[in-house]
């Protein structure tokens, strides 16, 4: 797999093909109504994604409603996968897919209320501020370690749960790559190559020789900021209501940036 030194034209195809994952994930929230279970939205989402060609996943689309969007204790990787929870107004609702379109892995993730939640609105606002601390702290030169460290540190001190630590490898991002070989999740939902690296990375008891392709609050991940596409997921949850976005961050030396200027979370929020 290719992890870094993409061409311009690979990045503006990675572009292209995010902006397309978004596009899907709009495709199903125009089509949300009362009574809707996550069961129905995944279908809707992958018979979107399959009619763009995708084949092969890193992770099968993700669709969580209410206070399953704050990942509630206990929670393990199976309850990522869609249930017959049926949507009510107010509630939170989270959508997040990993198609791989040809040889091109990308990873979005979309947050929204379905009717009046102002709440919501209120901590979608404040997970958004890390789009910019991120980016801030990757210029500034601090490790993944320490920039992960402190995303905690400033959303637990403004009275937030940190629900990325949830996420296989507990990852703030990973890498994106792009393959050289085809993939299918197996019926866990996940690419085993792929999820297989990043964890035991993120278990890894000092940074490898290589770069991690995780970024978390961790050991394996305590080295300058690595070269390469990172997907960026900032998950955080108050009282019941989980917010998250996720998109591509671009290193290359000293080009540090967010891979589209305009994603539909910065855009929402205007």
């Amino acid at each position: 797999m290719k992890i870094e030194d993409f061409t311009d034209s690979e990045l503006d195809e990675f572009l292209r093909l995010q902006r397309l994952s978004y596009a899907i994930q709009q495709s199903a929230i125009d089509q949300l109504h009362d009574g809707i279970t996550e069961r129905e939205v995944a279908r809707i989402l992958m018979k979107a994604y399959r009619g763009e060609g995708v084949e092969a996943w890193f992770h099968l689309p993700v669709v969580l409603f209410g206070d399953r969007t704050a990942l509630p204790d206990p929670w393990t990787v199976l309850g990522f996968w869609p249930t017959d929870r049926a949507l009510q107004p107010g509630d939170a609702v989270i959508l997040d897919a990993s198609p791989i379109f040809g040889d091109f892995l990308v990873d979005t993730s979309q947050s929204l209320h379905h009717g009046t939640n102002r709440e919501h609105d209120k901590i979608a606002t404040a997970d958004l501020g890390y789009r910019t601390a991120v980016l801030d702290a990757v210029r500034g030169g601090a490790t993944f370690k320490e920039i992960a460290v402190g995303v905690d540190e400033e959303l637990t001190s403004a009275g937030y749960e940190n629900r990325h630590r949830l996420h296989p490898g507990a990852v703030l991002g990973h890498r994106v790559v792009k393959l050289e070989r085809a993939v299918e999740p197996d019926q866990d939902g996940f690419d085993q190559t792929l999820i297989g690296w990043f964890v035991a990375n993120a278990a890894a008891a000092a940074p490898p020789a290589v770069a991690s392709p995780t970024w978390g609050a961790y050991a394996g991940s305590d080295h300058p900021p690595a070269d390469g596409l990172w997907a960026v997921e900032p998950h955080i949850a108050r009282d019941g209501i989980g917010v998250k976005w996720e998109e591509l961050l671009v290193i290359a030396g000293n080009d540090v940036r967010w891979l589209d200027d305009a994603p539909p979370h910065l855009a929402n929020a205007r």
